[in-house]
């Protein structure tokens, strides 16, 4: 989405200051989440939740997953919370490959996921929690899609992820932005984009940090 475009360029960090300057705790994720991709590719997009809960089944495919999966339009992150999952994917090669052709912006799984050699590969950059080689199916399932889902958080212990909030994500972390709060963290991200722009070219060029701090009030 065009619209995202700044929050996407401005970066994680440089969110995360404008919710502190705002008086809000910034809604980062697990700071033990990794990119699969070696280069952590950013992407941005609207959140499509998933939550799933770890439960004994009959085998067979998880429909209500699929179907999840099948119902997701293009551009959207994918917010898998993976609640109480331990040691088991939320999805893996052919999934992910759907997922991928549907256009998804990206993925962010709060549990595990497989064929990572595969999904470095893919055009869509997947985050996660964990990577192991068991599957979900008869230990694991998908309970409801487009939801509120409680994930991890970084500052907090779980943050919740509306449908429709943003998700961000970046070589520094991922963090959330409410819906409610877009329009105005986006302004905000283009104000101090312009101000921290300024402020490294001059300490670059030898501006004491003392100095900087008086002159832009924030380092």
């Amino acid at each position: 989405m065009k619209e995202l475009e700044p929050l996407l360029k401005a970066g994680t960090a440089v969110i995360a200051d404008v919710f502190d300057s705002l008086g809000e705790l910034p809604p980062v994720l697990d700071t033990q989440l990794f990119g699969v991709k070696r280069n952590c590719e950013p992407f941005a997009g609207l959140a499509y939740t998933i939550t799933g809960k770890s439960e004994a089944w009959s085998s067979g495919g998880d429909r209500a997953k699929l179907q999840a999966i099948d119902e997701m339009p293009p551009g959207i992150v994918a917010v898998w919370a993976g609640t109480d999952a331990k040691g088991v994917c939320c999805f893996g090669d052919l999934l992910a490959s759907a997922m991928n052709a549907r256009g998804c912006a990206g993925a962010v799984v709060d549990g595990g996921i497989r064929d990572v050699a595969f999904l470095r590969e893919l055009r869509m950059p997947v985050v996660a929690r964990y990577k192991t080689p068991a599957q979900a199916i008869t230990r694991w399932r998908v309970k409801a899609k487009q939801v509120p889902v409680q994930v991890r958080g970084g500052l907090r212990d779980w943050v919740t992820v509306n449908p429709g909030d943003t998700v961000v994500s970046d070589e520094d972390g991922v963090i959330i932005v409410p819906a409610n709060l877009r329009a105005n963290v986006i302004d905000k991200v283009l104000e101090w984009s312009v101000t921290e722009t300024s402020s490294r070219s001059e300490i670059q060029n030898g501006l004491p940090l003392l100095a900087a701090l008086e002159k832009y009030g924030h380092l």
